[in-house]
């Protein structure tokens, strides 16, 4: 993608096809075929029609509080109100769909900006200034696709600061940043707008300018949290008179996919950072890793409001004193009806009970029944089945199992693991943020807390063997 093309897409000025996409929407209608369930069975979040087409509402068999408490508290803010909510959850539990079903309900009263925080920077590596940067650049586009300004003078206040502190001119900006596509889209994108999508480049590409910028950025902390809170009120106000009435509650930031950074990054961002994180005059909904809520810093007491956490679908009959625990029928078929909701069952597999096999293996996690289902519809093509057999779905889940047993650093972990599956519990350590991080481990809540194996793990020969050198030596 060329910088001029990535520049238009960033202020939104891309066409939109209403044309039936393959690549980036699901099939129409319920799969028929081995191939058409392959491509319904994409693990991407639902979005646009595909929510009303496909999503289905599991809350009867899953523990909703948290999704419901988002919308509570955007539901009790009064305009000029600003909160910072943290919602978590294991990845792939089906917190982006959620998210997307609260933007569209709050769409009214929020200005929603949207962001996947892996399209814009490295999990690997991120700091609470890059999400500063990349806040202002987005508020700063979303007003130019509004055709509003910022303040003249408020704005020219803020840039030539930030020309001070980054050593950057029009000049340096202009030449490493096409914008090629302003006079096609009739709109004047500002400096700002420019400045900040070239330094995030920086950061996202760059070790060496992305420890100078942090560094600049960081020695005028109380600045530019200053001036950013400045131009977030004076876009509020911007909004209101344009709109009056629509967004009375301003900008609702929505960062996506920020719970796919490594525990560390993680920890050093919620723990360390708790308070940058909180400093900006918008509400924002943060993503977390479900690691983070698993240490003795105890994030509820860093930030104004508890976690909100997404778990797993309980399809277990819950018994603490119990290894291998039974299934919930009415719970293990709600797992399933994700898939029969996509999918003819009859018309793509040979018998019922392999879609039933897959619920199991997911242990009630949303992306991972997508991806063995997804992964059995594949074998079965290759293996020109008609219809998904019995050794297509062992071979799937087989594949997956293999991908555990890979990441799985030393055979210490199996230890481990088994002592959760005999004692429902994990240890506020890194190697328990490690192995709920990696999915190893699954957090299942309700009446009360508790944490289960990956099915996919408990059926591996390391994980058997551990378990039963525990069970002969307590």
């Amino acid at each position: 993608m060329s910088r001029s093309h990535a520049i238009a897409i960033s202020c939104g000025f891309h066409l939109q096809s209403t044309i039936y996409n393959p690549m980036t929407s699901l099939p129409p209608n319920r799969a028929k075929t081995l191939k058409e369930a392959y491509r319904a069975c994409d693990v991407k979040p639902l979005m646009g029609d595909d929510i009303a087409r496909y999503y289905v509402d599991l809350s009867a068999v899953r523990n909703t509080v948290a999704i419901d408490d988002v919308s509570t508290d955007l539901d009790l803010q009064e305009p000029g109100e600003f909160n910072t909510i943290l919602f978590t959850g294991h990845r792939g539990c089906g917190k982006s769909t959620e998210l997307k079903r609260i933007q569209s309900r709050w769409e009214n009263d929020y200005r929603v900006i949207y962001i996947e925080f892996d399209q814009e920077l490295d999990v690997l590596d991120a700091e609470y200034t890059d999400l500063y940067l990349l806040f202002i650049n987005k508020v700063a586009d979303d007003l130019t696709k509004l055709r509003l300004k910022f303040d003249p003078k408020l704005l020219e206040r803020f840039e030539s600061w930030f020309k001070e502190v980054t050593k950057e001119t029009e000049e340096t900006v202009q030449s490493s940043v096409s914008v090629e596509t302003e006079a096609s889209a009739g709109l004047e994108i500002p400096f700002i707008s420019k400045l900040t999508a070239k330094l995030l480049g920086q950061i996202k590409g760059s070790s060496q300018q992305k420890q100078v910028i942090r560094e600049t950025l960081q020695r005028n902390l109380s600045r530019l949290q200053t001036d950013i809170n400045l131009l977030f009120k004076d876009a509020f106000e911007k909004l209101r008179r344009k709109h009056p009435d629509r967004y009375e509650k301003g900008f609702l930031v929505i960062v996506d996919n920020l719970d796919r950074v490594i525990p560390k990054v993680a920890n050093h961002l919620f723990f360390d950072y708790a308070p940058q994180l909180q400093e900006l005059d918008c509400t924002i909904i943060y993503t977390v890793p479900i690691s983070v809520i698993y240490s003795y810093k105890n994030v509820s007491n860093l930030f104004d409001s508890n976690p909100n956490i997404v778990p797993m679908v309980n399809i277990y009959e819950f018994n603490r004193s119990e290894c291998d625990l039974n299934y919930n029928q009415q719970r293990l078929e709600g797992v399933a009806s994700l898939i029969e909701q996509r999918v003819d069952v009859d018309a793509v597999f040979a018998d019922r009970q392999q879609l039933l096999d897959l619920a199991k293996a997911s242990g009630g996690h949303v992306r991972q029944l997508m991806q063995t289902t997804r992964s059995a519809c594949r074998t079965a093509v290759t293996r020109r089945h008609s219809k998904v057999l019995a050794e297509d779905v062992t071979y799937a889940l087989n594949q997956q199992q293999f991908d555990f047993e890979r990441s799985t650093p030393t055979p210490e972990y199996y230890t481990i693991l088994a002592r959760v599956c005999l004692d429902k519990d994990i240890a506020k350590d890194e190697i328990g943020q490690a192995l709920l991080f990696n999915l190893s481990v699954l957090e299942y809540n309700g009446s009360s807390r508790w944490n289960y194996v990956n099915p996919l793990v408990k059926q591996s020969y390391a994980f058997q063997q551990a378990l039963r050198s525990i069970q002969g030596n307590p």
